[in-house]
């Protein structure tokens, strides 16, 4: 960029996944997080990381990164494409990530919808609700999903049921200030999980999708 060689850019993720394996372990202790790439191609990259505590694998996760410019996508320039090698994952037999459907996008797909406000707390330096704050309010929509799916509805205590693996979408920009509502379906339920779809949407538009998957509660 101080050359003039590449164009000024904000890092947008397009996609994310994380899956809690294990509890975190006491404070203090030794924290590790090994990161690799695992996919490059010609505006994007993946990168995986997982998560060890006093060398206990506790979490895996993975992430897609898009260059954004004034026009749209940038190409990786070389030099990028080139310290990206370097961090390159051996080969493996990891399941691509399959895009949502159009389905999921859609407002009646959910059933359930509550309603979200956004928070100046949560915007970032892009000047956008932060990944990590929008990971929050995916957890509050389940929370008052069980709620309402189980009769307890404002009343008694909030169900203390944070999912153990996410995957995001991203679709659109969730900005402050904004009302929005988070759609949600129960997709599956299993002898010990239950699997969620729940989408973001202000007014018909749909601003991301992602599927969790939680304890059973219901």
């Amino acid at each position: 960029m101080a050359s003039g060689g590449f164009d000024p850019f904000q890092i947008f993720l397009v996609n994310q996944w994380i899956e809690r394996l294990r509890p975190a372990g006491r404070t203090g202790a030794r924290v590790q997080v090994h990161t690799g790439v695992r996919r490059i191609g010609q505006s994007s990259f993946t990168y995986e990381q997982a998560a060890f505590i006093d060398g206990c694998h506790v979490a895996s996760g993975d992430a897609t990164i898009v260059l954004i410019g004034a026009s749209g996508p940038l190409s990786l320039p070389d030099e990028l494409v080139e310290d990206l090698d370097e961090l390159a994952l051996p080969e493996s037999s990891a399941a691509p990530t399959v895009r949502p459907g159009p389905e999921r996008s859609q407002r009646d797909h959910y059933p359930y919808f509550t309603p979200l406000l956004a928070r100046i707390g949560d915007v970032d330096s892009n000047q956008h609700v932060n990944y990590m704050a929008l990971a929050t309010y995916y957890d509050e929509a389940i929370a008052a999903f069980v709620k309402h799916a189980t009769g307890t509805a404002g009343t008694g205590p909030v169900p203390d049921l944070p999912p153990q693996s996410y995957r995001v979408h991203y679709l659109g920009e969730v900005t402050y200030p904004g009302r929005y509502e988070r759609g949600v379906v129960m997709r599956s339920v299993g002898t010990d999980s239950v699997s969620y779809e729940l989408g973001v949407f202000r007014d018909s538009e749909c601003l991301g999708v992602a599927e969790a998957v939680g304890p059973v509660a219901i």
